[in-house]
């Protein structure tokens, strides 16, 4: 994964970098930034964690589309502001999740498939 893919990704996940820094890097801040900047070469490990949820983030929202149409009522998906909205109502999931969820989340809105509440 080039540098520029890297930044592409963390951002298609609307990941900030010391959140991808420490939750999938597993480093700080400017580590990342020097991936991103392509000052050193990204991880392997690293690529494959952003290729992995990328492909989850494709099929959850295959699964939503999917589920569209067997819906009784309004097709709202719920935005969260914060994490710590996010975590009262998924007290199990980390950070990234929330983000993954956000990212679809805005997807399935601007697709015109899903409200926001």
């Amino acid at each position: 994964m080039t540098n520029l893919e890297l930044q592409a990704y963390r951002r298609f996940l609307m990941l900030k970098v010391p959140e991808a820094s420490e939750y999938i890097g597993k480093t700080d801040a400017s580590t990342w930034h020097e991936w991103e900047n392509g000052s050193i070469p990204v991880p392997e490990s690293v690529a494959n964690v952003m290729q992995e949820l990328k492909k989850l983030r494709s099929d959850k929202i295959n699964i939503i589309i999917n589920s569209i149409n067997d819906r009784v009522g309004s097709n709202t998906i719920r935005y969260f502001m914060t994490y710590a909205e996010f975590k009262k109502v998924n007290p199990d999931l980390d950070v990234i999740q929330w983000r993954l969820h956000q990212s679809i989340a805005t997807e399935l809105y601007f697709r015109g498939l899903e409200k926001l509440c």
